[in-house]
């Protein structure tokens, strides 16, 4: 059974092999399964610690594996063979404490997200999906927790249309009358350094675009011009089974940026607003991935297909209010991404200058308190 503080090792596959967790807290009885090692701290060794000093370690861990390609294996034996740097008990509770301090920030900054983001999609689900404010007003009641002005903009009566009952004034409309441009991304040129960053279907994921895993493209074999993707671009995974369907929004350009050929974008037309697109195409990832066609491992998002997508077209004043209160909260979490990043490139960097006696606890110190 694991314990609070347990260090957890992916030791079996390619690519996930060498991952390394830690337990902090256990809200139910719980174990792993054969393909995870438990790593518990002995005496003299802080728990905190040691998780610290295995994460910086993923390389080594990783060599230490034996087997054939989608065979490897990382045994107990060979882990327990694994040397660590163990400075005294007291200064390890204090390297400890320092990069904890920092992991808290970025969870707290995590849950925040989540909380906000959560939000965004119940606002998104009550106006557009549910129609609340629509069946409050049929009803003969005001609209809960909603201004006078916001309450005009909805109906109080009902429609029937091809998705059924809609409120009165909306309509339907496919994804392709919503949008300026649908396009796949461009076939990349690939560089190691410099260039124009391309996003790859590894960069989407749980709604998010994680740029650490995009690549570099030289512009001066392949053009990008017209293909640059803008802020609040919505980016839709269109290869392979597992991946395909993945949708993301773009809260947070920092340099010119393409897509390539396994990603489309969608870009909101000009009398559509973007934060009620991108909700409402985050929304619907099951049914974007049902679109999919092909055979196993060969499936297909066509722009046709996507561009087909009917959904609800409420008046452009009300999508604009709706925006306006969803990138309050959206806003809030892209600039929050930008604040847990830095501090975890600076986790990352003290880390291992930590572990080596490079960089003293003092020094450590005074470079969290400057970015805290």
């Amino acid at each position: 059974m694991l314990r609070p503080l347990d260090v957890l090792v992916n030791s079996t596959g390619m690519g996930t092999l060498g991952r390394v967790a830690q337990v902090l807290q256990l809200s139910e009885p719980a174990t792993v399964d054969s393909h995870i090692t438990i790593v518990r701290p002995g005496d003299g060794v802080d728990g905190r610690f040691l998780g610290f000093a295995l994460r910086c370690r993923q390389a080594d861990i990783e060599s230490l594996a034996e087997g054939s390609t989608g065979q490897t294996e990382l045994s107990r034996g060979r882990l327990a063979s694994l040397e660590v740097l163990v400075p005294p008990l007291a200064v390890q509770r204090t390297i400890a404490h320092i990069l904890g301090a920092l992991d808290d920030k970025i969870e707290l900054s995590r849950k925040q997200n989540a909380t906000l983001e959560a939000m965004a999609r119940a606002l998104f689900k009550s106006w557009f999906v549910d129609f609340d404010p629509v069946r409050a007003k049929a009803e003969g009641r005001a609209p809960n927790g909603m201004d006078t002005e916001t309450a005009k903009l909805f109906p109080s009566e009902f429609v029937e249309s091809e998705l059924g009952p809609i409120p009165d004034g909306w309509s339907v409309a496919a994804l392709q009358d919503m949008t300026s441009y649908l396009s796949r991304g461009i076939g990349p040129a690939y560089i190691d350094d410099g260039g124009v960053c391309v996003l790859n279907q590894k960069c989407i994921r749980g709604h998010r675009v994680d740029v650490s895993k995009a690549r570099r493209h030289d512009a001066a074999k392949r053009s990008v011009e017209g293909r640059l993707v803008h802020d609040l671009d919505v980016l839709v995974n269109s290869t392979g089974v597992g991946t395909l369907g993945r949708v993301a929004q773009l809260w947070r350009l920092t340099e010119d940026t393409v897509v390539d050929s396994h990603v489309t974008v969608v870009r909101a037309a000009n009398n559509v607003d973007p934060w009620f697109l991108g909700l409402g195409v985050i929304g619907r990832e099951p049914e974007i991935e049902a679109l999919g066609e092909g055979s196993t491992g060969q499936t297909e998002l066509s722009r046709a297909r996507l561009g087909s997508l009917l959904g609800v077209r409420p008046p452009e004043d009300l999508q604009r209010r709706f925006g306006s209160a969803a990138s309050r909260l959206l806003r809030r979490v892209a600039a929050n991404e930008g604040e847990a990043q830095a501090l975890e490139r600076l986790r990352d960097d003290l880390l291992p200058r930590l572990l080596t006696g490079e960089l003293s606890v003092d020094a450590a110190e005074r470079e969290v308190e400057a970015v805290a």
